[in-house]
């Protein structure tokens, strides 16, 4: 990036140096006389000179884009060098030295690929310890969410950090890989009125007589430069009860004015913290937990920074009176996930990014399972197999990332942190697992992994040893069969009665490929799969596992008296497998409302239904009656399941003359629970009713085209645009889309007019998704041109907008165009980042004309972008996927609506 410092004074800080004694350094060789050749390094820094701790200054002023700041690094040197090489990005070196052995000398600082700086030294030192003392400037810009950037709320201007996974070299000249993990001290010299906040609590606070104070922390225990994080700004604080066994003070930091929307924050952190440390058995690990809102949106919803948690603001903070049921819960999950790494990833840390899916998915699965012991009545179970389907969506391309992928580059660490693949896929996959070998076992052996690596780095094998050992059982093999290659097994089930012998069911595996995929080359993969089925005989039930380790095996029913009448083919849903039941098997299972079922093996039976559908090995029909089958019910997770079935059947799929019995059809299977449940809340109602009635009231007010609900949500829009208590919190957002549906250009401008003066990100978000809602292609316009407006942040709008428009096809073409026609002016408006994700918009097309129109576009734009070929590629396919869909389950769609 180019380097722009403002024209203010620059107060470089002096610091004390921490020399080495004598018998650590060799006598100085003579000098040399020019430094050796540069040597920079390609990717990965080496090993023979590391860091064992830094020291930090940085003078910091959030309404100044420039920054300054003197880093004193403590170096170990294996073997005699001459430069040093560290990570650093953006930044300008005014002046470094190294001192070892009590002598000094300076360091000639050159830059690499905007990556890498180098020290060049006169002569060599080492092997033994030194310290490099370095003095730089950099920026703080307020177009980027990484590194050290700016932030505005209101009048007021934020400081604030985000390293993860390789951004701290944007602030500080460090050792920017996970393997350096050292510990750190900050000082920030800040304007007197501001606050600053660190991972570690505050030394000492000390005013300075030009209207500037010194805030010194307390060093922090060993930590890898990626969680280390600062922010500055006149934030304000509300205090939380202290937590866990050692009474850790807890703290939520707001922008000036927010304090009352901290409240639900403040409640449920500390019972989340002290619920995990039962589980590891281990006191939280640092002495103090500030979770922190970062004003303006950004690309990331929550980071696990110790001692300084930092959250999007519209999750972590919310007007009590504005607050949603929704809104809570995901805040609830996201804390206890960022909460799980101060143990699993801060305390124990991996060694290198190859093992991010470890570190994510893991605090994935062990959020649901805390959530779930706090409130037992949130069915986390639900919300497990969910994330599961999700997974499974994602990995069925052929163009998916494995979940243990080598980190090779830029762009691997990038998609490392893929979200299907490296948090859900994970997440089941360690969910399956857990259940195989039991779940006290399970945690046994993440208790012994982290007793033998606190404070330190470990690997995926590492912890694969610690399961091993704990259960008795190891773990390697099978595991690495679903971590060291892509995809979702097909596991195929059929029932053998023979008189005189146990029932026994039949298995095969292959790969799951929908029609249409290019990976027929993959089909013959196997795993190692942990199969668990549930039978059952008149009243008798039970249960059986078995490890399918071949292409074809066997699970003999040894407990069974009679032939089945029923089989589960992935007990509760553990299982990463989808199913096909063979013969009768299916009919049997869902005749009757599929009763024998619990809730979760129900969303797993629609999620098998609709993963044979998409394949075309269940025909559009036998799917759809999978779904009536399961109907009528109250249940919310799985209602939800269901209408996710049908919304699965894309416009595109529906010849125009059968689109309205496509709506008579949701009407049909929904609509009564939709009228039932109407667009207000009753008296009384309980939890589960009030999530499930946004749900329902879109899919049958959209895909229904129900008119009612569509008259209702415009009476009720123009209720609330004059009385913010008119629609209840949790139906703002679906009421203010459905009354844009068909709305006209007075809504679309009361409704921009209240986006231009809210100062609830929250709800200008809502406000952006109704914006994005208009079908009229004059307003769907006038809505585009909203991202280089000058009023809003155009990664907010971007944000707002792209669900709504690019869900509909009247108005994907519009958005997609806009972004295609000004991406170089987007782009410089918005998060570098961005840029490589920017192919997956394509994705929602399904034709060939605009699959050509995505290739061409982005073949070379995606190359400037880390990870950018990769999501290229993958929107690619999905298009592709699209296209043969649409021509392979059309006929049996057509069939089925011919019907109704």
């Amino acid at each position: 990036m180019n380097l722009r410092l403002r024209h203010t004074p620059w107060a470089l800080l002096t610091l004390s140096l921490a020399c080495a004694t004598p018998q650590q350094i060799t006598a100085p060789p003579p000098p040399a006389p020019a430094a050796e050749t540069p040597r920079p390094p390609t990717f990965r820094l080496g090993t023979q000179v590391k860091p064992t701790s830094y020291k930090v200054e940085l003078t910091v002023d959030p309404e100044q884009e420039g920054f300054s700041g003197v880093v004193e690094i403590s170096l170990a040197l294996s073997e005699p060098t001459q430069q040093v090489w560290l990570h650093g990005a953006g930044l300008t070196v005014k002046e470094a030295t190294l001192t070892a052995g009590g002598q000094s000398q300076p360091a000639r600082a050159v830059t690499e690929k905007d990556t890498f700086i180098g020290f060049l030294l006169e002569r060599p030192v080492g092997p033994g310890t030194a310290t490099l003392r370095v003095a730089y400037q950099g920026l703080a810009p307020a177009k980027e969410t990484v590194g050290l950037f700016r932030q505005k709320d209101g009048d007021h201007w934020y400081a604030v950090t985000h390293f993860q996974a390789d951004d701290a070299r944007r602030a500080i000249p460090c050792f920017d890989e996970p393997g350096f993990k050292v510990p750190w001290q900050l000082t920030l010299r800040v304007p007197e009125k501001q606050r600053a906040f660190a991972n570690a609590p505050v030394e000492s606070e000390q005013p300075g007589p030009d209207g500037w104070k010194t805030v010194r922390f307390r060093p922090t225990p060993p930590l890898p430069s990626e969680v280390v994080a600062f922010a500055v700004g006149p934030f304000e604080t509300v205090d939380a009860a202290p937590a866990g066994q050692k009474r850790t003070p807890v703290r939520i930091v707001v922008p000036r004015g927010r304090t009352a929307e901290a409240a639900y924050a403040a409640q449920a952190t500390p019972p989340l913290l002290g619920l995990l440390e039962d589980y590891f058995g281990i006191p939280y690990p640092y002495e103090k937990l500030d979770v922190l809102a970062l004003p303006q949106p950004v690309l990331f919803g929550a980071m696990e920074n110790p001692g300084l948690i930092t959250f999007q603001m519209p999750l972590l903070l919310a007007r009590p009176e504005h607050d949603t049921l929704s809104r809570q819960r995901e805040f609830a999950l996201i804390q206890a996930h960022e909460l799980a790494h101060q143990w699993f990833g801060n305390l124990v840390t991996l060694a290198w990014w190859d093992d991010t899916w470890l570190n994510e998915s893991f605090a994935d699965w062990l959020a649901l399972k805390v959530t779930a012991q706090w409130q037992p009545s949130w069915s986390m179970d639900a919300e497990r197999v969910r994330n599961r389907a999700s997974a499974m969506r994602a990995d069925r391309l052929v163009t998916t990332r494995r979940i243990h992928q080598p980190v090779e580059s830029e762009g691997d660490i990038l998609t490392a942190f893929d979200g299907d693949i490296t948090y859900h896929k994970g997440n089941a996959v360690l969910a399956m697992f857990e259940s195989w070998v039991g779940p006290e076992r399970f945690r046994d052996g993440v208790r012994a992994h982290m007793r033998n690596h606190a404070h330190g780095n470990a690997t995926a094998a590492d912890f694969f040893q610690a399961l091993s050992q704990a259960s008795g059982t190891d773990l390697t093999a099978a595991l690495s069969t679903f971590l060291d290659q892509p995809g979702v097994p097909l596991v195929s089930m059929g029932l053998r009665c023979t008189a005189g012998a146990p029932p026994t069911l039949t298995l095969s595996q292959r790969r799951f490929l929908p029609v249409g995929s290019k990976g027929a080359g993959t089909a013959e993969q196997t795993w190692q799969v942990p199969v668990c089925v549930r039978y059952g005989t008149g009243k008798q039930e039970a249960r059986a596992c078995t490890l399918l380790t071949a292409k074809t095996g066997e699970l003999v029913l040894t407990g069974a008296t009679a032939c089945p009448d029923w089989i589960v083919p992935s007990a509760d849903a553990r299982g990463y497998y989808h199913t096909k039941l063979e013969g009768e098997l299916l009919g049997r299972l869902t005749r009757g409302g599929a009763k024998p079922l619990s809730l979760t093996e129900r969303m797993g039976l629609l999620g098998d239904a609709q993963a044979l559908m998409a394949s075309n090995e269940l025909p559009v029909d036998e799917a759809l009656g999978v779904v009536t089958s399961l109907l009528p019910t109250d249940d919310r997770d799985l209602l939800t399941g269901a209408l996710g079935m049908v919304g699965s059947l894309r416009r595109e799929f529906i010849p125009e003359a059968l689109r309205p019995k496509y709506a008579a059809f949701v009407r049909r299977t929904f609509g009564d629970k939709a009228r039932a449940l109407g667009l207000r809340p009753r008296p009384g109602e309980d939890e589960a009713t009030r999530l499930l009635r946004p749900s329902v009231i879109r899919v049958v007010a959209l895909l229904g085209e129900e008119p009612s609900l569509l008259a209702n949500a415009r009476e009720l829009t123009a209720r609330w645009l004059e009385d913010r208590r008119a629609v209840s919190p949790e139906m703002v957002e679906v009421v203010l889309q459905l009354a844009a549906e068909k709305g006209d250009a007075a809504l679309h401008q009361r409704l921009l007019a209240e986006a231009r003066k809210t100062q609830d990100p929250s709800e200008r978000g809502k406000l952006f998704a109704a914006l994005g809602s208009f079908r009229d292609p004059a307003l769907a316009r006038a809505t585009t041109a909203l991202m280089l407006s000058e009023d809003f942040s155009t990664l907010e709008v971007i944000m707002g907008l792209v669900g709504g428009m690019m869900s509909e096809e009247s108005t994907r073409e519009l958005f997609y165009t806009y972004i295609t026609d000004h991406f170089d002016a987007l782009m410089a408006r918005m998060p570098h980042e961005l840029g490589g994700r920017m192919p997956a918009l394509g994705a929602s097309f399904c034709d060939a004309t605009h699959r050509q129109g995505l290739e061409t576009f982005f073949k070379e734009r995606a190359t400037r972008y880390p990870a950018g070929p990769e999501i290229l590629g993958q929107a690619l396919e999905r298009v592709d996927l699209c296209i043969a869909q649409r021509e392979a389950l059309q006929p049996g769609l057509v069939r089925f609506l011919s019907r109704q």
